[in-house]
Parts: C-alpha cells; structure tokens; sequence
C-alpha cells in the first residue's frame, strides 16, 4: 500500500482468499478488501507509510506457508474537513499462503489484529 500500486497489490491474493482486519467483526472476500484499499490507494493527497517488524516464517506443509510479523502503519490524507490522520503503532500480521501449481505464493488468509508494543511485557505476581 505504501506503493500506492493496487494492481500489484492484487497479484499477492489468490481469487478466494479471506480477510480479517482490525476493526472488522468477521471475515470478508480479499476482493472487498482490496477494493476498499484501492480506494484509499486513489486519494492522491494520501500518504502512507508502514514499517514490518521481525518476521516469522514457517512451513506448514509442502505447499502452505504462515508469515507473522508485526507492524506499525501511518495514513495521512487531506479530505474536506481538513486532514485526517490514521496510525496503526503495533498491529500484528498473520497471513497464509498457498503455492500454485505455477509455483507462485499466493495469500488464501490474512488476520490483521492490533498488538501490544513488542518491548512491553505484562507484569504481574505469580
């Protein structure tokens, strides 16, 4: 996204994948998804940025494969009632991926949740 490029960002997800993201109460067709980020991807005042943190790769099975990471992300956009800022500091990343016959990886799931602060632990008495 931070690309602005939605065509490639189309070529990640396979044609029936599922989404789950931040604020969304159940999953929704990548297709949904996606049109929805492409129209967040058309405001040419927006500004984007995102940074990943470590990742964590690991295969499931000879053609599944589950990446983990976390992340932080920052839209800025100017709209009619000035500008509009969103910020994502820690969400974390789950995304499956499925290899094609044509030996292409393609995302089938990916969970966006928020995440506490990676260097933050919880506390407590045992």
């Amino acid at each position: 996204m931070s690309g602005k490029s939605k065509d490639r960002l189309e070529d990640f997800y396979a044609p029936g994948a599922i989404v789950f993201t931040g604020k969304a109460r159940q999953p929704e067709p990548a297709a949904a998804a996606l049109g929805r980020r492409a129209r967040q991807l058309a405001s040419a005042s927006a500004a984007t940025s995102a940074e990943v943190g470590e990742m964590d790769i690991r295969i499931a099975a000879a053609e599944y494969a589950i990446a983990t990471y976390t992340y932080r992300f920052h839209d800025t956009r100017a709209g009619q009632g000035g500008v509009s800022q969103r910020h994502t500091l820690f969400g974390r990343a789950t995304q499956i991926f499925h290899q094609e016959k044509d030996g292409r990886l393609l995302l089938v799931h990916e969970h966006l949740s928020a995440a506490v602060p990676p260097e933050v632990e919880k506390s407590g008495s045992k």
